[in-house]
């Protein structure tokens, strides 16, 4: 047994009504993931969280299961506890637990239940050590406690009467600036509000279409803002990010990037210096890991997060068919919309927006009319469902070199939860992947590289 984790120590007499509740969400965990063992691949919970030792027992069975590739199930759970099973209460109370879970769809919700009381177990203790006997190490695990559960008390919901006087409030005061991140396009600003709180976007398009430029674009407009933008590139190295994003900020040929030493001019020097000092100072984040899993990238958008609490902050994942998912589904498009629903939660639960990229379906290039619909996004009922804003973009000249529109790209607002949908016309520099917006003759002569 797990004597400092026993939760009936924390919460004798008095406390029995929370007990059940932590007692009961730990159940409602495992059995998710034996209703749905897809889940366990998202879970971010460790077996120290949980508050009874047969739950950790089991848990960490259910890892090791899963860690060997085999569905989760009473099954192998059997095998995989041994002489455990009957210590953890039988084959009857593993099949019990998988019956007494309606829905594997509220696991994130006991997960938060379950880390809460955690961390204010975790709390108590440092406190005790800390009044028991005063040392720099006690300080500092009480400090690194009450830390971590200030940052996930940050984002919750607010009170309804904090809400109604915020409310009231901007009756009689005049908003300053945007609701959201700032896209630098103005047009755009004025249909989105900027990307909000909470807000899952997907970008999507051919291939081609400019659209991680586009990407990585939109992601340098928070470092603007003096925010933070974290990318997760599953299909580009980050080098070769960085050097998308060079070249759009300083308008340099893209392809000098081969050899810069030998192609770069005296006037470009400079520039790129220049650049390369901005970038180096930002916030702008890269992840490079094309097998990356959910539960790997929420873990990296809580440390960044906990580190700049209170600046605007922006994820953005290139792209959605490479999320790596563990765990088995029956059909592609069930895994796509496990890891859209995801991301939904994890951008409510920080409190940020993300912004994802997606394929498009090869049904687009079968029309006569090219531009994108949103039954062409792939597996485009969850991806639908599960976003609140969908974009495409589109490019009249990749289908056709005599058009007349140059080097303009449409984007498309084809789904806005909380506004207008609306198109939105901008031009793209191919060259050094940069979108300009075409009536913005100010921002075609000058581009700002710092905030």
């Amino acid at each position: 047994m797990n004597s400092v984790r026993d939760i009936e120590q924390y919460h004798p007499g008095n406390e029995e009504k929370l007990l059940r509740q932590i007692l009961e969400a730990e159940s409602m965990i495992l059995g998710a993931v034996l209703l749905e063992p897809g889940v366990i691949g998202d879970i971010t919970l460790e077996e120290k969280h949980f508050s009874q030792w047969h739950n950790q027992r089991i848990f960490a069975a259910m890892r090791a299961v899963e860690e060997k590739g085999l569905d989760v199930n009473p099954v192998t759970l059997v095998d995989e506890l041994r002489e455990d099973v009957e210590q953890v209460g039988g084959v009857q109370f593993l099949l019990e637990l998988a019956a007494h879970c309606p829905t594997a769809a509220n696991v994130a919700h006991f997960e938060s239940l379950v880390l809460k009381q955690y961390e204010l177990a975790l709390i108590r203790d440092s406190a005790y050590e800390f009044l028991r006997d005063y040392t720099p190490e006690s300080a500092h695990d009480l400090y690194k406690a009450l830390a971590s559960m200030k940052t996930h008390m940050t984002h919750q919901e607010e009170s309804k009467k904090e809400l109604m006087v915020e409310l009231y409030e901007s009756l009689y005061h005049e908003r300053e600036g945007l609701p959201g991140v700032a896209t630098g396009f103005e047009s755009l600003d004025a249909l989105t509000g900027g990307w909000k709180e909470g807000e899952l976007i997907i970008l999507a398009a051919r291939p081609s279409m400019g659209k991680t430029a586009f990407a990585i674009q939109l992601a340098w407009e928070c470092i603007k803002q003096d925010g933070v933008a974290l990318t997760f590139s599953l299909e580009m190295s980050s080098r070769q990010v960085m050097q998308r994003l060079l070249s759009s900020l300083t308008g340099i040929n893209m392809m000098k990037w081969n050899n810069p030493y030998k192609y770069l001019t005296a006037d470009e020097m400079p520039k790129m210096h220049a650049a390369l000092n901005d970038v180096y100072k930002s916030d702008f984040e890269l992840s490079q890991n094309g097998m990356i899993t959910l539960q790997e990238m929420r873990q990296q958008i809580l440390t960044l997060k906990q580190e700049h609490p209170d600046k605007p902050f922006l994820v953005l994942i290139d792209y959605l068919q490479l999320i790596t998912v563990k765990g088995r589904f029956d059909r592609h498009d069930l895994a796509i919309g496990y890891i859209t629903k995801e991301l939904k939660g994890m951008a409510r639960e920080f409190g940020i927006p993300i912004i994802l990229l997606s394929q498009l379906s090869r049904g687009v290039e079968s029309r006569d009319d090219k531009r994108p619909r949103l039954t062409d996004l792939r597996d485009s009922g969850n991806i639908e469902q599960d976003a609140d804003v969908v974009l495409f973009l589109y490019r009249d000249d990749y289908y056709h070199s005599d058009t007349k529109s140059g080097r303009e790209v449409e984007i498309k607002i084809a789904k806005n939860r909380n506004g207008p949908v609306g198109t939105v016309k901008v031009e793209f520099v191919k060259e050094y992947g940069r979108f300009v917006g075409k009536n913005d003759g100010a921002q075609k002569k000058t581009l700002k590289t710092g905030p």
